[in-house]
């Protein structure tokens, strides 16, 4: 009898987490989603703390958060149930999951260590002084051969 491969999707989800959650707690929910994407017959390829950075807008009244990165293979009810755990986690503000592959081989998957990315320095650095009226005004230079 030939050997079937069980093939599954990949997905990621990127959570943004409250500023100020300590390192324990951050291990903590890693480990709970670990434990949902397990029990829903998945398995997770790797997390990625992607460190504290200055969001676009500010996200729960907050402009800085901590960004995680999860990639994991599985089933489609899978996302469903992941995202439904988030919702239930207080220091998640956000999160979004994407699928990335179909027919994805899961046994030839293997897992990953988790990654800690070093935080940005993201301070703002001074703008330039500028002109009064706004910017200097853009001079455009002819194309050569061609006179004014």
């Amino acid at each position: 009898m030939a050997e079937t491969k069980q093939l599954v999707r990949e997905y990621e989800t990127i959570y943004l987490l409250k500023s100020e959650t300590p390192d324990e707690q951050v291990d903590e929910i890693k480990e709970r989603l670990r434990g949902v994407v397990s029990r829903q017959g998945g398995k997770v390829i790797r997390f990625t703390n992607q460190g504290k950075r200055k969001t676009a807008f500010p996200v729960a009244k907050n402009a800085k958060a901590l960004y995680m990165h999860c990639l994991y293979i599985g089933k489609p009810g899978l996302v469903t149930e992941l995202e439904r755990n988030l919702k239930m986690i207080d220091v998640v503000t956000k999160f979004q999951s994407v699928k990335l592959a179909d027919g994805v081989d899961f046994d030839a998957r293997q897992v990953e260590a988790d990654v800690k990315i070093q935080a940005v320095d993201d301070e703002q650095k001074p703008r330039e002084e500028r002109p009064e009226g706004g910017e200097e005004p853009f001079e455009a230079e002819a194309p050569e051969g061609q006179e004014e």
